[in-house]
């Protein structure tokens, strides 16, 4: 199945970006050292919530299969929305202090 399937049309966009900004950190953290304590934990916390997201996206994925009730998939697709719109403010802003401190 695509992405189309699984997200809202109005939050397929915003998935997009988030795989698009991850893949700068992974780049950004491939080519070099973190520069502070704080920056790991900033990241510790980020990259947890990545993982807890795509945790949710599996279980969004095996509700649909299962054909689970549209109201806990819409459930698990506004949790899946929030959890986006909150890295997709905190992850440019780790991205340009990883920027700067290089």
């Amino acid at each position: 199945m695509s992405l189309s399937s699984y997200y809202r049309p109005d939050h397929l966009h915003e998935a997009q970006q988030l795989a698009s900004l991850v893949e700068q950190l992974r780049e950004r953290l491939g080519a070099e050292p973190l520069p502070s304590p704080q920056m790991a934990d900033q990241l510790e916390d980020v990259l947890g919530r990545l993982v807890m997201r795509n945790q949710r996206w599996r279980v969004l994925q095996k509700l649909e299969r299962i054909g689970s009730s549209p109201e806990h998939i819409e459930a698990i697709r506004d949790v899946l929305s929030r959890l986006d719109a909150e890295l997709l403010r905190e992850l440019p802003v780790l991205l340009e202090q990883l920027r700067v401190c290089h």
